[in-house]
């Protein structure tokens, strides 16, 4: 399988690169980043490199080399919420790339707990940022019905995590702030939940923090086996 991943020099598409180049059933990885990665990931034959000046522009060249991609990990994002990092950027990405896809599509978008897609909702705290990643979801889900642009073939996936943790045994203090006060999930289980779905597709667009901590926990669990 052909994987394309965003946010890779981040905390959580950090992990999903890391896992994806263990995993033996995806083959290449298109890894899109605005900066040049450690020399030990661009020298593994199973990652492609590409630098990306403009994230709302994608060059003939760019998209050949995206051809044929079974899926992307979308895990960029910014702490503000900025609108061009949140909605600009993937749906310039959605709309470059889907003319391009001949077989089934799986877009797997990292978005947030307490993003909100009513854009009417009276909001406590955090209002503009909260609406902004609401609105990124909603474009998200629209475009899976945008069929005259992908002939269907596009599926479109959000997982909303809460806070998420460094790896058990890393996490510190955190961890009991996140459990207990509003939820939390381990990064490397945020990863294989995404990279499971990417990979099986899921019964739900949407899967929230429990959701995702299963998920992820199931697959990693598997893995030792």
């Amino acid at each position: 399988m052909k994987y394309i991943l965003t946010g890779v020099t981040g905390f959580i598409g950090e992990e999903v690169l890391h896992q994806c180049r263990q995993n033996p059933s995806i083959t290449s990885i298109i890894a899109l980043t605005r900066r040049p990665l450690p020399e030990e990931i661009s020298a593994d034959p199973k990652v492609e490199v590409i630098i990306m000046k403009d994230f709302k522009t994608y060059t003939p060249e760019v998209l050949e080399k995206l051809k044929g991609a079974d899926a992307c990990i979308w895990s960029m994002g910014h702490v503000a919420a900025v609108p061009e990092v949140e909605i600009d950027y993937p749906l310039a990405f959605m709309n470059a790339f889907a003319p391009t896809v001949q077989k089934r599509f799986r877009y797997m978008h990292c978005s947030g707990r307490l993003a909100e897609k009513d854009q009417e909702k009276s909001l406590v705290f955090l209002q503009e940022g909260r609406r902004i990643k609401g609105t990124a979801e909603l474009e998200v889900m629209a475009f899976e019905k945008k069929k005259e642009l992908h002939n269907g073939l596009w599926e479109s996936y959000i997982v909303k995590p809460s806070m998420v943790l460094k790896k058990e045994g890393q996490e510190g203090y955190l961890k009991w702030v996140g459990s207990f006060v509003i939820g939390g999930v381990y990064v490397d289980e945020l990863a294989a939940a995404m990279i499971d779905i990417a990979t099986n597709g899921s019964d739900m667009q949407i899967e929230l923090n429990a959701e995702v901590v299963a998920r992820g926990r199931k697959v990693l669990d598997a893995h030792k086996l």
